[in-house]
């Protein structure tokens, strides 16, 4: 049998022992605060990432444990709540890990495409010259990169049903104002980083507002409120400012 004698200095593989030994393995688990448990996939944005704590939150919820309160997914990490006086924390740290391994294999509802009629520029997309001239490009063709792609519904949260998308073309990426806006209206469709964002309310926002949509994407006198989920797509497709007004007050989900 041969023998291979490796040529690497002790000192070198000691060194290489010990980054390997700080490289995080994901998932991690960890508590955060007295009656949560946070779980963290890989420290990136992505699609397959999201596939993974949108598989973790769908096997929790299934299962259905006593004592967990609320299942909270996010771009690349799930927290779950729960009632310590119903089940105890070393409990669910055996299920959760558990139920990673069903998560592995398990097969996520249909993605849907909601194609969300949207007037760009003038009144309704203040930014839209900005954002044009800061990509040296024409708004026409911001406009055009924009409202073909399809953004994927990475998580709801912050404020009413808010969704946040994420798959912005590189190309569009351009940074937050310096400072918010004290109130955007309900619809507008803007951008920042790497995100695209349709707030549901008036509200505050720093984001890059290039257009508006007054398609109804949140309705607190229904449950659910918002007609998206987690892994649903939207696209922003390009119409007259009349064919927009025409649309005010539908449903979102009249345009699957």
């Amino acid at each position: 049998m041969a023998t291979y004698i490796s040529e690497e200095k002790p000192e070198a593989s000691n060194r290489q022992r010990r980054t390997r030994n700080r490289m995080p393995v994901w998932p991690q688990i960890r508590p955060s605060g007295d009656s949560a448990i946070l779980v963290e996939f890989e420290n990136r944005i992505s699609p397959e990432i999201n596939r993974a704590v949108r598989a973790l939150a769908l096997v929790i919820e299934s299962d259905n444990l006593p004592g967990i309160q609320e299942v909270l997914p996010a771009y690349r990490a799930l927290m779950v709540t729960y009632d310590p006086l119903k089940i105890e924390y070393g409990r669910l740290i055996e299920q959760i890990h558990l139920s990673l391994k069903k998560a592995g294999s398990i097969d996520l509802p249909p993605r849907r495409l909601f194609r969300i009629p949207t007037v760009y520029g003038g009144s309704h997309g203040p930014d839209l010259q900005r954002v044009a001239d800061l990509v040296h490009q024409s708004p026409e063709e911001v406009i055009r990169i924009f409202s073909r792609n399809h953004f994927i519904v990475y998580f709801i949260g912050f404020i009413c049903g808010l969704a946040y998308l994420g798959g912005l073309p590189e190309m569009l990426r351009v940074p937050r104002l310096a400072t918010p806006r004290m109130l955007v209206p309900a619809g507008s469709v803007g951008l920042a980083g790497g995100q695209a964002n349709a707030i549901t309310t008036d509200q505050p926002s720093g984001f890059n507002y290039i257009g508006r949509t007054f398609v109804n994407l949140y309705d607190p006198k229904i449950l659910p409120p918002i007609p998206f989920v987690s892994g649903d797509e939207m696209v922003f497709i390009p119409v007259s400012e009349e064919e927009a007004w025409e649309a005010r007050g539908r449903a979102a989900a009249d345009f699957l």
